[in-house]
């Protein structure tokens, strides 16, 4: 499950890294999560950010907790059902981000948050569709299996595009090579290090939530396991 990332660039920065113009509204998410509003690029208008709800339904529980098949579409089923590969056609999106959190279980109700990075903290764009709703456009981020540096940590990891896939994603026709860009990938490897447990909180943004901290448990009890 991948239920947290970061886009901590301003505005210009932002521009300047992806070659899209940023709307006044955009500001710096050090904890996107599900059920907020988040900038990603669509096929329909790929020179701008829009705003999209992270996740593919109506109604939300008031703890906001949801099922994760609702913000994170395996590639398996990308590949095998028929209604998303029929929203491949024209639905594609671009989610940047410069890193995205993983949590570690370490005892049975405790859960360590990692945060993981490249070492040059450059933006990178995970691949996406979303769907037209009556209050908000939503998007679900494409997972694929992890690869050796996360399997320790989870089953599955975002489905990152490297720079050339990135640009066919939201450019052209995908069917035929649909695959070979979703599992592309850097030759660069991911850095990570444990962060605070209090970016658990979907509603708090706060730049420390990036920033190394001891591995503790939801309590805030420092522990060996890391």
């Amino acid at each position: 499950m991948v239920d947290r990332y970061s886009i901590t660039l301003n505005a210009d920065e932002l521009t300047l890294a992806l070659g899209v113009e940023v709307p006044e509204e955009y500001q710096p998410q050090y904890n996107a999560a599900p059920t907020k509003s988040l900038p990603i690029i669509t096929v329909q208008n790929p020179s701008i950010i829009d705003f999209q709800k992270w996740g593919l339904v109506a109604m939300w529980t008031n703890n906001k907790a949801m099922s994760p098949k609702f913000f994170n579409l395996p590639l398996a089923s990308v590949l095998t059902k028929p209604s998303y590969r029929k929203k491949l056609k024209n639905q594609r999106c671009l989610i940047p981000m410069d890193g995205f959190f993983v949590w570690k279980r370490v005892m049975k109700r405790k859960l360590i948050p990692s945060y993981f990075f490249y070492p040059d903290k450059r933006v990178f764009c995970v691949a996406g569709i979303w769907e037209a709703n009556e209050d908000q456009n939503a998007f679900i981020m494409i997972t694929r299996p992890s690869n050796d540096l996360i399997a320790p940590f989870q089953d599955d990891m975002p489905a990152i595009l490297d720079v050339a896939a990135t640009k066919k994603w939201i450019a052209g026709e995908v069917d035929t090579e649909l695959e070979e860009l979703l599992q592309s990938a850097s030759s660069q490897t991911l850095l990570f290090h444990t962060v605070s447990p209090r970016m658990s909180n979907i509603d708090l943004n706060n730049q420390v939530f990036i920033q190394p901290a001891p591995a503790s448990d939801q309590d805030g009890n420092y522990t060996l396991f890391t």
